[in-house]
């Protein structure tokens, strides 16, 4: 399926210079050059992404989730072309919508990811961006890697005011340049959304309720947020409140001096979290989940011999996962390995194409330098760090729960490593802050 067109390629130069401009003079209220180097090289980094993988989908794959938003979105905005009245399926339920395509291009292939409403979330955006971008795969990408670039950076903004503006090099090495982020958070996919989005999010709770600058714009603009993600991906709006929860908690215990009183508030916060999982039946949100993912991969089992080519340890984790028990017990007793899988495998030797090697080549780093601050803190240490900040627990927490999730509903490398940069954020800041902090105490000592 050839969707780069000579016009996307024509377009191309003209909409980078566009969005450079408008970086460029977003840049001016940054007043520290170092500062203004990292925004520019991280925008500079984004759009690449947006470009490459663009490109790898067309040319090296020819098929991806990326195609099926644009095909489906595309669908959208000529219905509507055709006949204004159609905007009415821009606000009908999915299933609906599937429907209609299958009446109007009498084709099956795309009916059932379309009747997804995640899918036909991501196709509507599309739609709406393809107006002022000519229709065309490659602007559409730059776009959603742009959307993504401004969240990260916002993100970035408010770790680096927690770390008081500590190893900021480090910080943005980690944060904004990590291959796997700009790379993977950069195309025409749910990810992109979903990592500007939950960074936009995370600045404006920052920003209103512990700088105190409060703003209803602001508020109205989260609430637009929230609703995106949720309607995209739910859980990450389900981790994020209990995230959130852990920090409002550590942040109140903080006050709380006599240990009678501290110990009662942690048993009945816990009480209050079994309770929560159980009123929110967590284990019909993992079977979702799972389904979910089930069904992502037999989408494309007739466009290619065998999903599980993406990476030939697929079937392996496939039929491991299929084993598992999808309930809250199930969860608890595999989590130890859905975690660990998530944020540090593929290992090296489970390697056999390109893309999975730098992505092994990462996960194996973020490995060691996870174990080097385990022991030059002595593990204790490490936890006591993390205990002693509400920031830091709080992107413990989220990282933990992202990996569980993530690590227990993937079925294979490739999908995995799109996942899970929606928590690598939160966990390399967690590990620059315990750096710093170790660092800090070394020198005073």
């Amino acid at each position: 399926m050839q969707i780069i067109t000579i016009f996307d390629y024509l377009l191309l130069p003209v909409y980078l210079y566009i969005f450079y401009i408008i970086v460029r003079k977003r840049s001016v209220k940054y007043t520290d050059a170092e500062l203004r180097k990292y925004f520019f090289t991280a925008f500079f980094l984004r759009m690449f992404g947006s470009v490459v993988y663009s490109l790898m989908v067309q040319y090296y794959y020819g098929y991806g989730d990326s195609f099926t938003y644009y095909v489906g979105s595309d669908f959208l905005t000529t219905q509507v072309q055709q006949d204004f009245s159609n905007i009415k399926y821009f606000f009908a339920p999915s299933e609906e919508v599937g429907k209609w395509y299958h009446f109007e291009i009498n084709e099956t292939n795309l009916v059932g990811y379309i009747s997804t409403g995640s899918n036909l979330f991501i196709m509507k955006l599309a739609a709406l961006v393809s107006i002022v971008s000519f229709n065309k795969f490659l602007i559409i990408s730059l776009f959603f890697g742009l959307f993504s670039f401004a969240g990260q950076w916002k993100l970035f903004q408010v770790f680096n005011d927690i770390n008081k503006g500590k190893n900021l090099k480090l910080l943005a090495y980690a944060v904004l340049y990590t291959p796997s982020i700009w790379f993977w958070g950069s195309g025409l996919m749910k990810d992109s959304v979903c990592l500007g989005a939950t960074g936009f999010i995370i600045a404006i709770l920052y920003k209103n309720f512990i700088k105190k600058k409060f703003s209803l714009k602001d508020i109205l603009f989260l609430i637009i947020l929230v609703y995106l993600v949720f309607a995209i991906k739910s859980y990450i709006v389900i981790i994020l409140a209990v995230s959130l929860g852990t920090f409002i908690f550590a942040r109140f215990m903080i006050t709380v001096k006599n240990i009678v009183f501290k110990s009662l508030l942690i048993f009945s916060f816990f009480l209050l979290a079994i309770t929560i999982a159980y009123f929110v039946n967590f284990e019909e949100q993992i079977q979702t989940l799972t389904e979910e993912s089930l069904v992502q991969v037999e989408s494309f089992q007739k466009n290619y011999d065998a999903t599980r080519d993406e990476d030939e340890n697929s079937k392996g984790t496939l039929d491991q996962i299929k084993q598992i028990d999808p309930t809250l017990t199930g969860v608890i007793l595999h989590s130890p390995v859905a975690i660990f899988t998530c944020l540090f495998r593929p290992f090296l030797w489970e390697s056999r194409k390109l893309i999975i090697l730098f992505t092994s080549l990462e996960s194996t780093l973020l490995l060691l330098c996870t174990l080097y601050l385990l022991f030059i803190t002595n593990l204790g240490g490490f936890f006591k760090i993390i205990l002693s900040n509400e920031y830091v627990l709080f992107s413990f927490i989220l990282s933990i729960l992202f990996a569980l999730i993530i690590g227990f509903t993937t079925f294979n490398f490739g999908t995995m490593i799109r996942y899970k940069i929606i928590l690598l954020p939160f966990y390399y800041f967690m590990l620059v802050y315990i750096y710093t902090n170790y660092n800090s105490k070394k020198a005073v000592a």
